[in-house]
């Protein structure tokens, strides 16, 4: 399906907002503990589409698809690897549904749950024709582009990011979730550095770079990565920041960083020379409109 949306076009002209997190939204429409959010493509569609459509509202851009973890992997646990194909298409048609054409709409793909080798005995190839099975759904679904997001390992990202072309992506987001270390350096949990994490998946292929979640993570330090990145490329970047610090409350993870807050700090990020901004863990559509207030100004 052609791409309906130019989001680079879009990002050269101004800062672009994108949605904000999926996993906390769906908690809070009845998910339970340990259920596959995945499966909700099939199974709650129109509760699906009721988040996308909150985001939209809220001023996002671009929507980004429900199918983080719908890979053959993660879906294997609960039993639903045979379904790769129908729940990433799904994912995909539920988003453009929402989004009509005024909106991008971007097919998530999230870290297999496994290790390649040396690390792991997932097979190199095998992952590539699985990131590609899995793009391919979410553009034939109605997909504008591929976002992968949350990586940590170069060499995943770097797969992910060539399966998405070869599945015909139009445009491929490349976001890897950095750690600030106590010694102020910012690593992937594999210890990749922004230099060399951007460096990688555009010589993959990647149009977009970027930075989402990872940990003791400020806005501030967001901004440290992107000029990190700014100093190998002049690709359009992105950061999706959480809420704030997660807080364990009875026994769940809460984010307390108000939209407000969440904006004044990515003012820095975008200052930096972002020029994608969104919400990750935690965020809400009171966050992308907080965003979308303070950066579509003018626009």
């Amino acid at each position: 399906m052609p791409a309906m949306f130019d989001l680079l076009a879009l990002a050269a002209s101004r800062t672009v907002i994108v949605d904000g997190a999926m996993g906390t939204q769906l908690q809070l429409a009845g998910l339970g503990l340990g259920e596959c959010g995945s499966a909700w493509n099939l199974d709650h569609p129109e509760r699906l589409t009721a988040i996308h459509a909150a985001y939209i509202e809220a001023g996002a851009d671009a929507v980004i698809t429900n199918s983080f973890g719908a890979n053959r992997w993660v879906l294997g646990r609960y039993g639903l690897d045979n379904r790769v194909e129908d729940v990433n298409r799904s994912a995909a048609r539920i988003a453009r549904r929402a989004a009509g054409e005024g909106t991008c709409v971007l097919g998530d793909v999230g870290p297999c749950g496994g290790l390649l080798p040396p690390l792991g005995a997932i097979d190199p190839g095998e992952l590539l024709a699985e990131f590609t099975r899995q793009a391919r759904a979410l553009l034939d679904g109605g997909a504008d582009g591929i976002i992968i997001e949350t990586m940590t390992a170069v060499e995943e990202v770097t797969i992910a990011v060539r399966a998405a072309r070869a599945a015909g992506a139009p445009c491929v987001i490349a976001s890897l979730a950095f750690d600030h270390l106590p010694n102020g350096l910012y690593r992937t949990m594999m210890g990749v550095s922004p230099e060399k994490a951007a460096q990688a998946v555009l010589d993959a292929g990647a149009d977009i770079v970027g930075a989402n979640c990872g940990t003791s993570m400020t806005t501030g330090d967001f901004a440290r990565v992107v000029e990190a990145f700014r100093r190998v490329t002049d690709r359009p970047v992105i950061v999706q920041a959480n809420a704030g610090t997660p807080e364990l409350v009875d026994g769940c993870a809460v984010y307390n960083l108000a939209p407000e807050a969440l904006a004044d700090g990515m003012a820095e990020v975008v200052a930096a020379g972002a020029r994608l901004v969104g919400g990750c863990c935690g965020t809400t559509p009171a966050h992308i409109a907080e965003l979308a207030r303070r950066f579509k100004a003018g626009a």
